[in-house]
């Protein structure tokens, strides 16, 4: 179940480049956090959006609880409703493009987290497919299991490098192509120690 508007997972995107791509890799997956973890920010806007509504039922009973005479001008109350809408609006554009631009990568040579941190500063984290060791998958919770989505958590040889993927759809399929990609970067073979 994917919504359009949300569109988290992609398996092999044909027409999908990013920044730093060389001419010879290509992506895997393209990854962003299910689209479950948005429902809290569209619930607040939807709640933000009804609030207006009720002010004028709510103003008249607090003043005449407290013996005010609350009278605004229209021009003021349509001043106030506008900053009101376009807060809204600047919380949901925000909301969004938080959740759009963060994203997770996985091509055939490394790793990518890209975090979107404002429309100024994004922050990129790279892993090479042959320094990871392993990639472990966690799904907690009835929501996560409901709707298939968990966090990867990749353990790479380097200890200051780390990717970690957050709520994302799909964890075990993810996992389990980092690890076949990992395994072929470093040729398909182990070498066993007895």
């Amino acid at each position: 179940m994917s919504l359009s508007l949300f569109p988290a997972f992609f398996d092999h995107p044909a027409r999908m480049r990013f920044l730093d791509q060389d001419p010879d890799e290509h992506i895997e997956i393209l990854v962003r956090q299910h689209w479950v973890v948005n429902v809290p920010w569209v619930v607040t806007a939807i709640i933000g959006l009804l609030i207006p509504l009720f002010i004028p039922k709510v103003i008249p009973l607090l003043a005449l609880s407290f013996n005010l005479a609350m009278v605004v001008p229209n021009n003021v109350q349509a001043t106030l409703l506008i900053l009101w809408y376009l807060l809204i609006l600047a919380y949901v554009l925000e909301a969004y493009l938080f959740w759009y631009f963060n994203i997770y990568i996985v091509t055939n040579e490394h790793l990518s987290d890209i975090s979107f941190v404002n429309l100024l500063n994004r922050n990129t984290t790279e892993v090479l497919l042959e320094d990871v060791q392993s990639a472990n998958t966690s799904m907690k919770g009835f929501l996560r299991s409901l709707f298939n989505f968990g966090d990867v958590r990749v353990e790479t040889a380097a200890e200051r490098q780390q990717i970690y993927f957050a709520a994302i759809p799909h964890p075990d399929l993810v996992a389990n192509r980092i690890q076949e990609l990992q395994e072929n970067a470093q040729g398909g073979h182990h070498s066993d120690v007895s």
